[in-house]
């Protein structure tokens, strides 16, 4: 058995689908687009930062938008072509790092989702990264994201999971660490070798590790980079964020 010790996102791209089948897509998008038609705005061009497998990606399309997707996983874009592929749409993906990333032409709105922000490690990782989304916008454009607050991850129980399909077996090992505050997630994945029987395994391992920054800090960065900060949300909601929250919705424009 063929054993990889990998960055995240490499080997686990091609069960993400089937782990993540539950994960509310359809809401998030019914929500953005409600916030959008809260602050009486219709972009038609949108960017889906660290879009993953393009599962919000498609939904946008589907309602007619120009979509496109930027994420730093190679793997989980292949997935998101041939998902658009099969549903005879088009989007651009672009494999960039969402500190770094450049667009040919700006956009009207740029999302990000289901707290991939909270990857970012470092206050300066989360600057950059408004920095790229602020470039990356036309003046006025909004940007909706999401994030895992301070007291969510904090809230993490130390706890294994198991997932089981009749390609992978998947161990997920769940672990809050309160010196570093952060929250690390240790995958162990076994995904069978097409074309090798019941002998054929591959076995991955990867860290995951989210951190979450005070909303204040995250409203001073935008600030900083040029937005103006018109809502924050408690999650998928319109009630003004708390401190019982837990996922924090931001909704910022370009000045």
């Amino acid at each position: 058995m063929a054993r990889r010790s990998v960055k995240p996102y490499v080997y686990f791209a091609d069960i993400y689908d089937q782990i993540m089948a539950d994960v509310p897509y359809h809401m998030w998008t019914d929500y953005i687009a409600s916030v959008w038609a809260t602050f009486c705005f219709a972009p038609s061009s949108v960017l889906d930062l660290a879009c993953g497998t393009g599962s919000m990606s498609l939904l946008l399309a589907r309602r007619g938008l120009q979509v496109t997707g930027v994420d730093v996983s190679a793997r989980m874009l292949d997935v998101a072509r041939l998902k658009f592929s099969g549903a005879q749409l088009y989007a651009e993906f672009i494999e960039a790092d969402m500190r770094s990333f450049e667009l040919k032409e700006p956009v009207d709105a740029v999302i990000c989702v289901f707290d991939s922000l909270n990857y970012l490690a470092e206050p300066d990782d989360v600057q950059a990264t408004f920095a790229s989304v602020h470039r990356a916008l036309k003046p006025g454009g909004l940007f909706v994201f999401d994030v895992n607050t301070p007291n969510r991850l904090a809230m993490i129980k130390k706890e294994v999971h198991l997932f089981e399909g009749p390609d992978h077996y998947l161990v997920w090992n769940d672990l809050w660490d309160p010196s570093r505050k952060w929250w690390k997630v240790k995958l162990t994945g076994f995904l069978r070798t097409p074309g090798k029987g019941d002998d054929g395994w591959t076995r991955f391992d990867e860290v995951h590790r989210e951190r979450a920054f005070p909303v204040e800090d995250v409203t001073a960065w935008l600030k900083g980079a040029g937005f103006e900060v018109l809502a924050i949300y408690d999650s998928s909601s319109f009630r003004p964020v708390t401190k019982a929250t837990s996922r924090a919705y931001f909704v910022a424009k370009r000045q």
